[in-house]
């Protein structure tokens, strides 16, 4: 039975080695006590004091999580004012600032859109519109263009969903560019893919549309007068330039009889921009159930 006297007395030594680095231990903190770096008393409640540290610690991240959460409140909320300020003073002009992204977004021969004059006229807007009218910190004036933008991306996509006719007073109010646009719109609305034309080479073509595999040609001419005859002989240039299959001239006001009569010997057709929306109809392209 020596090996259990073996065992037993190894366990004895561990215990008395414990024993000893416990006094060991203790004459250390009493000499810091002594000398004042310590208490033992901090050891003694040193699991309590971890205790409320981490507790400490938990309440003061909740305390920020909260305080972030009321600054972000107050940041939504300030967005908010700031939309419904700008949209107040934009919306007068919604039409015109939907026209004018149309006119100065480009778009290059790989299908890149260049947003940079467009950007450039809402900075002008905003300067002349917003900024001048109403008080806005640093902050909300960063909002501003990101808004004005939003308002119009939203108007253009609810212009679209519905079916009503673009506003006949702007086009017979607006610019010869703005009417293009407009008239560009009229096809748009109603099954074609049409698009302005940007390039000064032309060849007296102002907007160019597709319906199906149907190609048109449009010269549109926003007069005070009767269009004549040099309309009807660029747009009938521009048909063979484009190898188009439709031609014709879009205007607001009338046609001289010399333009009539050349138009009906070439095929082209004189329209006022309020028959742009059954044009379709008209050339027969549309499907009847």
């Amino acid at each position: 039975m020596g090996w259990l006297s073996n065992i037993f007395g190894k366990q004895d030594n561990e215990t008395d080695k414990l024993k000893n680095d416990e006094k060991k231990l203790e004459n250390i903190l009493r000499q810091l006590e002594t000398k004042g770096y310590v208490s033992c008393d901090d050891f003694v409640m040193g699991n309590e004091l971890s205790e409320q540290i981490a507790r400490e610690t938990e309440q003061r991240k909740e305390k920020e999580r909260l305080e972030k959460e009321a600054e972000e409140d107050e940041r939504a909320k300030e967005v908010l004012k700031v939309a419904e300020l700008i949209k107040l003073l934009v919306e007068p002009h919604i039409d015109k600032l939907l026209l004018k992204k149309k006119q100065l977004v480009k778009i290059d021969d790989y299908g890149n859109e260049d947003y940079s004059a467009f950007y450039q006229e809402l900075s002008y807007f905003a300067d002349s519109n917003v900024y001048g009218k109403c008080k806005l910190s640093l902050f909300q004036e960063d909002l501003v263009i990101l808004a004005i933008s939003f308002l119009i991306t939203f108007h253009n996509d609810f212009f679209k969903q519905n079916n009503s006719t673009f506003d006949v007073q702007n086009l017979e109010n607006c610019t010869p560019i703005d009417f293009e646009h407009g008239c560009a719109d009229l096809l748009n609305k109603n099954g074609w893919v049409a698009r302005v034309t940007q390039a000064s080479g032309d060849q007296g073509i102002d907007v160019i549309a597709t319906y199906g595999n149907v190609k048109a040609v449009f010269q549109v001419k926003k007069y005070s007068q009767p269009v004549g005859n040099s309309a009807v002989q660029e747009i009938i240039a521009g048909k063979a330039f484009e190898n188009a299959h439709i031609a014709a001239v879009v205007t607001n006001a009338t046609y001289t009889a010399s333009a009539k009569q050349l138009a009906n010997a070439t095929g082209v057709f004189l329209l006022h921009y309020s028959e742009l929306p059954s044009f379709a109809e008209k050339l027969g392209l549309v499907e009847t159930e």
